[in-house]
């Protein structure tokens, strides 16, 4: 397993919460983190031993009418929250974002940190969504 992901793996562990790894082809891993029904994948490239992962929650589907309205919303979310870029993607998904760079002896407690911090930020911003979706 890549190095980064391995010292995660072991911090995740350690602080007794579940995940999931899956081995990707090109030699990357991805550990997926449940938390209040919201799935966030790390992903770690052994290119660069996983110092650059990439942390992806989706937070919902956004129907095709709501779009424009969705986009504001994401907009004004990241005007107040520096740790998360909110996007809309290619499939209408209302993603949460972030990427760091570690190194193998802070990778565990730096990755955990970001997953508690994605978590927090999810709990906040989740009820404005739903608003803008179903009303």
């Amino acid at each position: 397993m890549v190095i980064c992901a391995e010292a995660f793996a072991a911090k995740l562990k350690e602080e007794d919460i579940k995940f999931a790894v899956q081995e990707l082809p090109n030699d990357r891993v991805c550990i997926s983190i449940p938390f209040n029904g919201i799935m966030t994948n790390v992903f770690f490239d052994a290119d660069d031993d996983g110092s650059r992962p990439a942390f992806r929650t989706m937070l919902e589907h956004c129907p095709d009418d709501r779009v424009a309205d969705l986009l504001v919303v994401c907009n004004a979310m990241n005007n107040e929250y520096r740790w998360l870029k909110f996007c809309i993607d290619s499939d209408n998904d209302i993603m949460l974002e972030d990427d760091a760079i570690v190194t193998p002896e802070n990778a565990g407690s730096e990755c955990v940190e970001l997953i508690y911090r994605t978590a927090s930020i999810v709990k906040d911003v989740k009820p404005t969504f739903m608003r803008a979706i179903y009303g």
